[in-house]
């Protein structure tokens, strides 16, 4: 204390005798005590803890490290989007501590310090500001913690006065909640997401160990003790769940329309689920009334430039990165908004593969949507997607091949291919029109074949546009047509493009790529010496060209048209040459066609052990688009058939493959389908005609991706004498190593549960294992 130290409940000067005091007598001391007791019995109530009426579900693991980090930093900052349960966990997380607790509700208040004064029950000072009055108090505690709830609207007030306290009480803890954090040194920020939800096609039994299965069936029975969620409901009740993003205060609402509605209603009517859900406790604060007034409270603190970024992203509806949302934004870099967002819990932040994208929660999303079609934003930000996709595309239609960096990004940004299409169709900008459809054509999905639809390829070709359009337009229709076995179609549109770009010049990428399909298809139609001549005239022009992928490629289209017609020693040199240079590009999965060829020259010259290798190695690094791979499926068949090991995994992956080339269309080479003849027929010789059935159904039932899994699940293990289980058996085995139920690995698989029951019974048996853990252990140790 200083010499001018005053007694802190009379105000009389201390003397330097009473240094270190804060009072100059007891009696002071004891006037100090009731002061504080009364303060405290009078506060406000928004100065008590929270006491909830409702359960607290799940969190454990975000309490347990809640607490961990509480432990161990004096100020934490529990931030996360609107109706995350952000003030719930908070309660507690309180509720389990038992010193001193501070409960400062902000959300309706506008002085930080005053909402401070009457949380703690403090008193005031003679001749002391109310800050120093929190200070005094605080200090009289050994462990205090403050928690301060709902600040976003108050941040930089919110972070001067925490700053100070922190400062001046070294006992003190404080606990934010918030939709961004205060960023305050030391500060740690946890950031608190939506529930897991189950996947699709889980059981009730699966369903019910997920946290945002159990909250809308707690607050479902809460309002209609009848409610359970049961095997005709579970999908339904999931779907709702996964739709909601998993956000509580979302699901709680929708759970509260059981009353009125199944939970299949409550999904048919989630597209306008702002309207959907405003059932909230009357009890609650207004902003947890309506998930609208949730959301609409983070929107409107907002500043204006940051809304119409909200607007604006919202119209895309997919996940984007950093240059498209600086395109819709229309700034040099959107990095500051979108990092601005983020921390405010408007967006979320998607890592894959050293890749980031950001997406908004659909409900943000579709309350965001609504903002922009009110704004007129709707058309300017299709606008800038069409100038996106364009500034993406356009460098690239004089390449014999875009690059891998190029057809990544699109494929990564395809929804937003999809809106540029549509609004340059709606505007008739039919230049722009072109370069959309060649974007189409290079781009592929999980779900889908790489390529642009038939009629979009038609319908973008009968508009005006640029010659360079035209000619990179038409020879992607060409190899469109080419892959479906329409080889008049394919040299038609090949010979206009070869014929534009001889008239132009100048872009001798594009032509080597005409010459290349117009060559297969002059191979195909009965000229295979103009042919072999075109590939010729292709290789030459990219003789002195730096692009190895383009020389590449086209070395493997003409050793491939070249084994079609026989003559597989002149084609393995070729192949050789590609696959050394695509390794060499250091891109693996643009490798799979490469290795495909390679595993077709080693079929042709018998060596089989060589072609399940090199299929087993194109099925494996073409993943990044499973849609191109049905004809590793089709190769690595071949190959096993040769080895003569697994007859029935072979027919399975055929028919798995044949159902692709139903489906889109795509009709095999007559060589390449003259051996898939012989091999379902050396099949069907071989295998019994019960299993023979068994592994046709097998293959037409598996999606693509499952018939991918399975080819890759082990190396083939015969079925003999000495008890190894057979293929089949080892591919389940592998799906119970990996924690699916048997239902979940029949619908993989597309087989019954009761089926998948009788393999993993049979394994155990011929390996002596007593349970399916031991099982699990086996096929861990067994399988690559």
């Amino acid at each position: 204390m200083t010499a001018n130290a005053a007694c802190v409940t009379c105000g009389n000067p201390l003397t330097d005798a009473a240094s270190g005091r804060r009072y100059c007598s007891n009696a002071c001391r004891q006037r100090a005590y009731r002061s504080r007791t009364s303060a405290r019995d009078e506060s406000p109530a928004d100065s008590a803890l929270p006491a909830p009426l409702d359960t607290f579900v799940g969190r454990r693991e975000e309490l347990a490290a809640l607490a961990r980090l509480g432990a161990e930093h004096r100020l934490v900052s529990l931030v996360g989007p609107a109706g995350a349960g952000k003030t719930r966990l908070a309660v507690q997380y309180v509720g389990k501590r038992a010193d001193q607790v501070w409960w400062a509700v902000l959300a309706s208040a506008s002085d930080v310090v005053q909402a401070i004064y009457h949380a703690v029950g403090a008193h005031p000072l003679p001749n002391r500001s109310v800050r120093d009055a929190v200070i005094a108090e605080v200090e009289q505690h050994r462990r205090p913690l403050l928690v301060l709830d709902n600040c976003e609207h108050l941040l930089a007030d919110v972070a001067d006065v925490v700053s100070e306290l922190l400062a001046c009480c070294p006992r003190l803890r404080v606990l934010v909640t918030s939709r961004e954090p205060l960023r305050l040194a030391g500060e740690q920020v946890f950031a608190l997401g939506e529930l897991e939800s189950p996947p699709v096609g889980s059981d009730v039994s699966e369903a019910l160990r997920y946290d945002a299965v159990l909250l809308f069936r707690d607050r479902a029975v809460s309002v209609d003790r009848s409610f359970e969620i049961d095997s005709s409901n579970v999908a339904d009740v999931v779907a709702v769940c996964r739709s909601l993003d998993g956000m509580p205060l979302a699901i709680e609402l929708a759970a509260r329309r059981i009353t009125v509605l199944s939970p299949a209603d409550v999904l048919a009517r989630l597209g306008d689920r702002l309207a959907l859900l405003t059932a909230g406790p009357r009890a609650s604060d207004d902003r947890h009334r309506t998930l609208r007034a949730a959301i609409g409270w983070s929107y409107d603190l907002l500043p204006e430039p940051e809304q119409a970024a909200c607007r604006r992203l919202a119209v895309l509806g997919v996940p984007f990165d950093l240059g498209v949302a600086s395109a819709v934004c229309d700034v040099p870099d959107a990095l500051d908004l979108l990092t601005s967002l983020e921390q405010k819990s408007l967006l979320v932040v998607d890592r894959v593969a050293g890749h980031t994208t950001f997406r908004q929660l659909e409900s943000i999303r579709l309350y965001c949507r609504e903002r922009a079609v009110e704004a007129g934003d709707v058309s300017f930000v299709a606008d800038r997607v069409v100038d996106w996709v364009c500034s993406v595309v356009e460098p690239e239609i004089s390449s014999f091949f875009p690059s891998p960096r190029v057809v990544l990004r699109l494929d990564r940004n395809i929804g937003l291919i999809e809106l540029a299409v549509a609004r340059t169709a709606e505007a008739g900008d039919w230049a722009r029109h072109a370069l959309t459809a060649v974007a189409t054509a290079w781009t592929s999905t999980p779900r889908g074949p790489r390529g642009a639809p038939t009629e979009l390829l038609h319908r973008a070709l009968s508009q005006p546009m640029p010659s360079p359009y035209r000619s990179v337009l038409t020879v992607l229709a060409a190899m469109h047509h080419r892959i479906r076995g329409g080889w008049h179609v394919t040299k038609r549109f090949a010979q206009e493009s070869a014929a534009i770009e001889r008239a132009d010049g100048g872009r001798p990428g594009t032509l080597a790529r005409a010459l290349e399909v117009l060559a297969s298809a002059e191979a195909h139609t009965g000229n295979p010496a103009l042919a072999w001549e075109l590939f010729d005239q292709a290789v030459e022009l990219l003789r002195a060209s730096d692009d190895k992928l383009a020389r590449g490629m086209l070395l493997n289209s003409y050793g491939w048209t070249l084994l079609q017609h026989g003559h597989a020693d002149l084609a393995a040199p070729l192949v050789r040459e590609a696959l050394t240079l695509v390794r060499l590009m250091g891109l693996p999965h643009m490798l799979n066609p490469t290795l495909h060829t390679a595993g077709a020259i080693a079929l042709a010259r018998k060596s089989y052990p060589e072609a399940v290798a090199l299929f087993r190695e194109s099925l494996e690094v073409g993943s990044e688009h499973p849609m191109d791979q049905f004809y590793d499926l089709e190769g690595l068949a071949l190959g096993l058939v040769g080895v003569g090991s697994d007859d029935e995994r072979a027919l399975s992956l055929l028919t798995a493959a044949s159902v692709v080339r139903t489906r889109y269309d795509f009709r095999a080479e007559p060589y390449w389908q003259d051996l898939l003849e012989e091999a379902r027929l050396v099949c069907r010789e071989r295998i019994t005609a019960g299993r023979l059935r068994a592994a046709e159904s097998t293959g037409e039932r598996m999606s693509l991706a499952q018939a991918i899994s399975y080819a890759l699940t082990a190396r083939p293990v015969a079925e003999d004498d000495d008890g190894l289980i057979s293929a089949r058996e080892l591919h389940v085995a592998t799906l119970v190593a990996e924690g699916l139920t048997n239902r979940q690995i029949g619908q993989r698989l597309g087989i019954s549960p009761h089926t998948v029951a009788r393999h993993v019974t049979h394994a155990r048996t011929k390996l002596g294992l007593r349970s399916r853990a031991q099982l699990a252990v086996w096929a861990g140790r067994h399988t690559p």
